[in-house]
């Protein structure tokens, strides 16, 4: 039955978030299981409530499930990590259905991977609108890389946004091509990061930070291979002194 709202029919409100959100969000195993139980049809029929979207999604045993308009992760689910409050598959499930349901433009798998270097390949000079809105990019995803200061309780959604940061960048700087400009985009990353690693008080104690430099190293060693003039143009403007003392892995 639909659900009613002051005898009319439940308004349904467009998600806020999209199915980029949602890759970069969670980890990609989990979203490769929410993203199987709804290609397995495992999610019934969306049902509209105020806050958001409820439904049945089948597992090990049907679970009732709901995700709020806003915020793809807050909801809840009766299975064992639900009831525990944990993001779980059957939650990215349904928000994965709205997405397609309500945003069907915004439908876009991204294919490769998001924790790691990739390389575009393209062996050409950046251009000036994309050099600006890869720089916008950066910006934006660099606010997930934030001070810690909190209680115990909030060190997991902490981890989450350092985490979603780290995609975020690697996800950007995936579609630079391989040039100098590419070059010095990414060495003034590094240089970012190390600056607030070493003062703005980010907890690194799992490495996710760390981690994201070493790929974006990797991925100059990667122009590196392509453009061979580009080896020495890298080590000539990479800083001989960092906090962390990434020079020491260059190449």
């Amino acid at each position: 039955m639909t659900p009613k709202y002051l005898g009319k029919q439940m308004p349904v409100a467009t998600p806020n978030f999209t199915l980029f959100d949602i890759q970069m969000g969670v980890g990609g195993e989990e979203f490769k299981k929410g993203k199987k139980l709804y290609d397995d049809g495992k999610v019934g029929k969306l049902e509209a409530e105020y806050y958001g979207v409820s439904s049945i999604v089948s597992g090990t045993h049907d679970y009732n499930v709901n995700v709020e308009y806003k915020h793809f992760d807050r909801g809840n689910c009766d299975c064992y990590l639900g009831q525990k409050d944990m993001l779980c598959k059957h939650m990215i499930a349904l928000a994965i259905a709205c997405v397609y349901k309500y945003r069907p433009e915004d439908a876009k798998v991204v294919e490769h991977p998001l924790d790691q270097a990739v390389c575009s390949g393209q062996l050409r000079d950046i251009t000036k609108e994309e050099l600006a809105s890869i720089k916008k990019e950066i910006t934006s995803a660099l606010r997930y890389l934030k001070s810690y200061d909190g209680p115990s309780k909030t060190w997991f959604a902490y981890q989450g946004s350092l985490i979603k940061g780290k995609r975020l960048l690697l996800y950007t700087l995936s579609k630079l091509p391989v040039c100098k400009k590419s070059a010095d985009v990414c060495i003034d990353l590094i240089i970012r990061i190390d600056n607030k690693m070493a003062n703005t008080g980010i907890d690194d104690s799992d490495g996710t930070v760390g981690d994201l430099v070493h790929q974006i190293l990797e991925l100059l060693s990667l122009f590196k291979d392509i453009a061979l003039e580009l080896k020495v143009y890298i080590v000539d403007k990479f800083p001989k002194k960092t906090n962390f003392e990434w020079e020491k892995e260059l190449f």
